[in-house]
């Protein structure tokens, strides 16, 4: 009986151990999830605006009265898409610098996990 229980005790132990062990990867399989959606949430808004610029500018080369209005429209258009994409590449450089925080942050942690162990 005495042994049953010690390797119960083990065993128990054992799992435990394991748990602590895989946590950094459950931590970072999260933070992958997560990059994932935003990364994919933001691509499909970009494609949004490709879109839309692109059926303003059809639009503008076929509702014009004349070459110098439309020339014009369609520039003012193009400028506004390269703002866009402007404050977009921005969105992404904030996106990547809180999903690198994060990362160093679950560095450590898991770090820590494997110093304790």
């Amino acid at each position: 009986m005495y042994s049953t229980e010690n390797l119960n005790d083990q065993m128990k132990q054992f799992v435990e151990l394991q748990q602590k062990s895989l946590e950094p990867l459950r931590i970072f399989g999260g933070l992958a999830v997560e990059a994932f959606e935003q990364m994919s949430r933001k691509n499909h808004a970009i494609a949004g605006d490709v879109v839309e610029f692109s059926v303003k500018q059809s639009g503008l080369a076929l509702n014009g009265e004349n070459v110098n209005e439309t020339a014009s429209a369609q520039m003012a258009e193009s400028k506004a898409f390269a703002e866009l994409m402007n404050q977009r590449s921005t969105e992404y450089v904030e996106m990547f610098n809180a999903l690198g925080g994060k990362i160093r942050d679950a560095s450590s942690e898991a770090a820590e996990t494997f110093k304790a162990a």
